[in-house]
């Protein structure tokens, strides 16, 4: 069984309202995206990985971060897509036939475990796609577009999605090939999977498990990261 992993990390960061991509913002003694690539790095079972940059930040990057901080595997670079979904499928293009599993994550979600790739990768090959989440804590109303509420949803099913998403290589493959066919853009990549009608796996994720998008979500993950290893 042959593990990709691919790290989109392509964003554009306007959010952040800094020159400096997100990715490559430091918390701590590193960048925001060094941390992802550590924990990947350190998992046996992922045989390669393709990280997905933003067009024109490759040099910086080979050297900034994989030269500098020395990582084992096979990290090849590529330059990403106009959305998130473009920069995966340019990922899928170099991935060949003789991969199985294939897990795509954050680059901006430095607070994976290697609990959660583990397990995900052991579900997907069982089940075909696997995703970690969370239980929504609050209490979710629908509302239309006249801002009034039309009902309360059962917050017992319902579940806030994160990374990593895990597939069988054929699966995602043709998931995605479907999606660029119908010119579907989903918000995640399960969802290209569901609207195949085949069954996706949830497994349980972590609530410090963050994207890194915001400046309110900087400053939480410094404070994450000066707390106790999890």
């Amino acid at each position: 069984m042959k593990v990709v992993a691919i790290i989109v990390a392509a964003g554009s960061g306007k959010r952040m309202g800094r020159s400096t991509k997100k990715q490559f913002l430091s918390i701590g003694s590193k960048p925001i995206l060094a941390y992802t690539l550590d924990v990947f790095d350190s998992i046996n079972r992922v045989d390669r990985i393709i990280l997905v940059i933003p067009r024109g930040w490759k040099r910086y990057c080979q050297k900034e971060i994989i030269e500098k901080y020395r990582y084992r595997k096979e990290i090849e670079i590529i330059s990403g897509g106009a959305r998130r979904q473009d920069s995966v499928a340019c990922g899928l293009a170099l991935v060949s036939s003789d991969y199985e599993i294939v897990i795509i994550h954050d680059g901006v979600r430095p607070f994976v475990t290697r609990r959660m790739v583990i397990e995900s990768i052991a579900k997907a090959r069982k089940f075909g796609a696997c995703v970690v989440a969370v239980p929504v804590s609050d209490t979710v109303k629908m509302v239309n577009s006249r801002g009034v509420i039309e009902r309360t949803l059962p917050r017992e099913c319902l579940w806030r999605v994160q990374t990593p998403q895990t597939f069988r290589f054929s699966l995602i493959k043709k998931a995605y090939t479907k999606a660029l066919k119908d010119k579907f853009y989903g918000t995640d990549d399960a969802q290209l999977v569901e609207r195949m009608n085949k069954p996706v796996k949830v497994i349980s994720g972590d609530y410090r498990n963050i994207k890194i998008t915001t400046k309110e979500d900087l400053i939480l993950a410094k404070t994450l990261l000066s707390r106790k290893p999890f």
